[in-house]
């Protein structure tokens, strides 16, 4: 958890990204990563809306939440944008 808060917080001195974690009986943790009003700039991705969803992750256990939601952003990025 540790290591993709760190990434996620020097990624966005430089790159702009909305970070939602939170957790619930009904749906366990769950972290989504987007950036906001940029659907258009990355068609080839997925979008809710006008926001582009780097990642979207739901797990019952909390280190593998983080873990996946860290290498999903990152494969998003050298996908997309070239690397991080």
């Amino acid at each position: 958890m540790s290591d993709f808060l760190h990434f996620i917080d020097e990624l966005v001195h430089t790159y702009p990204l909305h970070v939602d974690i939170y957790y619930s009986k009904t749906m366990d943790w769950c972290i989504t990563v987007y950036k906001k009003g940029c659907a258009e700039d990355y068609p080839n991705s997925r979008y809710k809306g006008d926001d582009v969803i780097l990642c979207e992750i739901q797990s019952s256990d909390i280190e593998l939440a983080f873990a996946k939601a860290h290498v999903d952003v990152k494969e998003w990025l050298l996908e997309h944008d070239g690397g991080y």
